[in-house]
């Protein structure tokens, strides 16, 4: 009767202890394997997302002369002068020093550019002038598509399994990504483009809340700075080899960095389903399995494990047959499985309030970050340096992130990257406003910038491993997929920042900034989930809302261990039926 709520001392299997409290009951090659197979595709994530970078890069241009047009003005007092956008026609009078302008028309003859005509899709398919916008057009239609992607794929994902919606994705993006290659016009690159967007986010969503399910809490975090440094990483490979493939059509590019896909042909057999997802959604058969699978590469006794287990699935019927009871009241108890969605969120007052600012964070995060990345290429200098020293930086970030996370834990670190972010673009804003072409002051603008896009990044990196915690299991997909979906308005916009810049200089940065302060002030109301186990149901969730509403909401969430002893009699004298895997 005695049975504590986690592992004795003595469930040791050849001197390896099991976390009682750790579902893997010990970190091991299984989980690290698992982790680094999943941690691998962000790398494609973040090709797909911002390829555009260099595929729809506009580089110098003007109206293409013709043989003919030469020709015809031959001997005569008329010429012609190419713009970018139109081609003028001049009258020179030899009596007149001014020559008088006569006509103004649009390119003839098409465009001439400082770049082969098929190296991007702007100079394949002339989207410059009237038809610019139409480049932008594109990777906003990549991000619409990330909207879509992260309303269907995290409710996808909490109901069908991680495993499942992040192998369709991959598979997919495999397929459809080497079809972008082959696109004959711009209307079908759009359409594949949006789609493209979908799968995108149906692999972050279901890998993020995947690779943060295989952690224990105590190093959780390590999950989301070991993947932001995997992404990091990403798009300095990317932007090698787009400096070798410079020379090549853009087609050549995108099947390249496509191609990273391709373990997604084996990766059924590869990766397994989460081990919480399984327990949570009751299905025993696939718990077993994986159960023995993981006693085998850690080298653990299977009963010890089994038995970790099993408690956590007899706490979890427990917590289930309690909500029926007060559910149904007398009538005849049915075990199902919870299955939330985003109507469980608005129904319940202290969970939307803690969603709402955390969407209006994402906002922040997104518009700010995919801003000034998408904009890295337009600085002066090398484009493909500028893009790789821009991501560079974030790697100063992550060393950042990971001490801070140790010491202070979410909250407080997300407050850090935001108050940073914004005082270094309002600084940036300021420096060019008043530099009047002063190099030094350009120079200090540019650094403050840097600065800036590497505080975002710490701040985004904090937000994929703070977001999924304040959710319970079922709802965790559904809870980050919602900010995520709000946060493509900031991401669809960014596209657009570079356009704003050219007309109103100081405005970018200025909203960026602004924003960045208001999330520094609404954080003070977000929970700090350090040192805390992730929830399991929306009851558990609740009741601590309840008792940490409003401001009180800064302290600190304990660890649910006493809802361990509150079920310990319970586990030790359930029924064998209640405990079988």
């Amino acid at each position: 009767m005695d049975l504590p709520p986690v592992a004795k001392k003595d469930d040791v299997v050849g001197k390896k202890e099991l976390d009682g409290n750790y579902i893997y009951g010990r970190w091991g090659p299984y989980q690290a394997f698992q982790a680094a197979f999943a941690l691998f595709h962000i790398w494609q994530t973040g090709f797909q997302l911002l390829i555009g970078v260099f595929i729809a890069y506009r580089p110098g241009f003007q109206c293409a002369a013709s043989e003919f047009d030469n020709q015809s003005l031959t001997n005569s007092s008329m010429y012609m002068t190419y713009e970018k956008c139109h081609l003028q026609i001049y009258h020179n009078d030899s009596n007149i020093h001014d020559p008088k302008l006569m006509a103004t028309t649009k390119c003839p003859n098409g465009y001439q550019y400082t770049l082969e005509k098929d190296s991007t899709i702007v100079t394949e398919f002339d989207l410059v002038c009237d038809r610019a916008n139409l480049a932008e057009l594109l990777q906003t239609l990549v991000m619409a598509g990330q909207l879509v992607g992260a309303a269907c794929a995290s409710s996808l994902s909490d109901r069908v399994g991680r495993k499942t919606v992040h192998l369709g994705s991959n598979l997919l993006t495999l397929i459809l990504g080497i079809s972008v290659a082959f696109a004959s016009n711009y209307a079908t690159l759009a359409v594949m483009k949006f789609v493209l967007g979908v799968l995108q986010q149906g692999m972050v969503m279901s890998g993020v809340v995947f690779t943060l399910e295989l952690f224990p809490e105590q190093g959780r975090f390590y999950s989301e700075v070991i993947g932001s440094c995997v992404w990091s990483t990403g798009l300095i490979i990317m932007s090698a080899i787009a400096y070798l493939l410079q020379n090549y059509s853009w087609r050549y590019l995108q099947i390249t960095l496509t191609c990273f896909s391709v373990l997604s042909l084996f990766q059924y057999w590869i990766q397994d389903e989460s081990l919480r997802w399984l327990v949570a959604n009751g299905k025993k058969k696939e718990v077993e399995r994986i159960v023995r699978k993981v006693a085998k590469w850690n080298k653990l006794d299977y009963e010890d494990l089994k038995k970790n287990v099993k408690k956590k699935m007899a706490l979890r019927n427990k917590e289930k047959e309690e909500t029926d009871k007060t559910l149904l009241g007398e009538q005849q108890q049915l075990h199902v499985v919870e299955k939330y969605s985003i109507i469980t969120i608005l129904r319940n007052k202290s969970v939307l309030i803690i969603s709402l600012l955390m969407c209006f964070t994402w906002v922040t995060n997104t518009l700010t970050y995919f801003g000034l990345t998408l904009t890295a290429t337009s600085l002066a200098g090398n484009r493909f340096l500028n893009f790789f020293f821009m991501s560079c930086v974030e790697y100063i970030s992550l060393i950042l992130e990971y001490s801070m996370l140790r010491r202070f834990g979410r909250r407080t670190t997300t407050i850090f990257f935001h108050s940073l972010t914004g005082t270094s673009l309002a600084l940036a804003t300021l420096l060019k406003y008043f530099s009047d072409g002063d190099g030094t002051l350009i120079l200090l603008s540019v650094l403050a910038t840097f600065a800036g896009k590497m505080s975002v990044t710490g701040s985004f990196s904090v937000l994929f491993l703070f977001t999924p915690e304040l959710f319970p299991t079922n709802l965790r997909n559904v809870g980050i997929g919602m900010c995520s979906t709000f946060s493509r308005i900031g991401a669809m916009i960014s596209p657009f920042a570079g356009t704003l810049a050219r007309a109103v200089p100081w405005a970018p940065g200025t909203i960026f900034a602004l924003m960045c302060f208001i999330v520094t002030i609404i954080a003070l109301y977000l929970p700090e989930t350090r040192g805390m186990d992730l929830p399991q149901t929306l009851d558990e969730v609740k009741r601590w809302y309840a008792e940490n509403s409003g401001l009180r909401l800064r302290k600190s969430r304990k660890k649910e261990s006493n809802v361990y002893e509150d079920f310990a009699v319970p586990l030790a004298v359930a029924s064998k039926d209640q405990m079988e895997i």
